[in-house]
């Protein structure tokens, strides 16, 4: 698997891991050999953080529950009419 990451050695822009790639798979650059990374930690600071993912998981509970309750205001409102 390709990655675009700089070395530090030589600043290449080109590294490769394992097809594999578990969390303990070493990135290298494919021009010195030089270990850049594991790919367990380039998918954790690279992925989307926990944090983040849980306030995204919560506003759109939030959105979802005022679209509810808008819609079952909307429909009292029309029987009382």
């Amino acid at each position: 698997m390709n990655y675009q990451i700089s070395c530090t050695r030589c600043g290449s822009q080109h590294a490769i891991a394992p097809d594999t790639a578990h969390d303990w798979d070493e990135i290298t650059c494919t021009d010195c050999g030089e270990f850049i990374d594991t790919c367990g930690h380039y998918a954790d600071t690279h992925g989307v953080s926990y944090p983040m993912h849980a306030l995204n998981l919560s506003r759109g509970l939030i959105l979802q529950m005022a679209r509810s309750s808008r819609a079952l205001n909307d429909s009292t409102a029309r029987r009382s009419a």
